[in-house]
């Protein structure tokens, strides 16, 4: 589907590996007791470790331009531009200009820091703990894909770099597609991708209102990551999400007073 960013190429992929994790190619999904046929994710502060990515690359960046930053310390310059950057939902050149001003730096730098920054910072992404290892094993019952938002380049390369590739058949990029989460519109664009309902469909992230409610309100069954919110399942230990997801009717049965996967951290 020409909207899905990096759809055709992981599927390529696929088709010609014999990583035998990959049953989609081989006779089929395994046979579930459920009635959940795919999972959809958030990538930044879901699957992407996007803070510590960050952090790893701002000393890098330090490092490189310790000359033109001499004014600022490094533990300063990083955690000033953690606070501008808001989990990145303040652009990028913006950051710059008030972090150099914020230090009393020369503000001709931020073009040359920002570039800088989509040039390299993808190359520091790092998954959570376990995150990879446990799509490899969803994946061998579940149909995944990505909805995220943010630059369509960007987010390429850190899907790339995570080698999201092999466990995703629907990759949708906000930019790439002209829809954002909240959007119902861009959840109901990844349903055709994976080939489910909303019903039979989970979505994991870890914002409220872009993940949560934006995939509960396309009709999704929304899993947060990383918190708490009544009435929503959530979990912080990726370990533990095959069985939370597997269980999930069980669990929407529960009365109140019973033990269930989908609230152990």
């Amino acid at each position: 589907m020409a909207n899905s960013v990096g759809l055709s190429r992981a599927k390529v992929i696929y088709r010609n590996t014999d990583n035998r994790s990959r049953k989609a190619y081989d006779g089929g999904k395994e046979e579930r007791s459920d009635k959940m046929k795919a999972i959809l994710f958030d990538l930044d502060g879901t699957i992407h470790d996007r803070r510590t990515t960050l952090q790893q690359f701002l000393a890098d960046q330090f490092q490189r331009f310790q000359t033109e930053l001499q004014s600022v310390g490094e533990s300063d310059f990083i955690e000033t531009f953690v606070e501008l950057d808001q989990n990145g939902y303040v652009e990028k050149p913006v950051v710059y200009v008030e972090l150099l001003n914020r230090f009393s730096m020369d503000a001709g730098l931020e073009p040359v820091l920002t570039a800088d920054y989509f040039e390299r910072v993808a190359q520091f992404a790092v998954a959570y703990p376990e995150a990879l290892e446990t799509l490899q094993e969803l994946s061998m019952s579940y149909t995944l894909g990505i909805v995220t938002n943010g630059p369509a380049l960007l987010q390429q390369q850190v899907i790339e770099q995570l080698g999201l590739y092999w466990h995703c058949q629907s990759l949708i990029i906000s930019e790439a597609v002209g829809l954002r989460k909240p959007d119902p519109a861009i959840f109901e664009m990844a349903l055709v991708e994976v080939d489910a309902a909303p019903t039979e469909t989970i979505f994991v992230g870890d914002h409220v209102e872009n993940d949560v409610m934006g995939s509960k309100n396309a009709g999704l069954q929304p899993v947060l990551f990383g918190g708490k919110l009544e009435g929503v399942p959530s979990f912080s230990n990726w370990c533990v999400l095959p069985a939370l997801i597997a269980n999930y009717n069980r669990s929407e049965r529960k009365n109140k007073d019973d033990y269930t996967i989908m609230d152990v951290d």
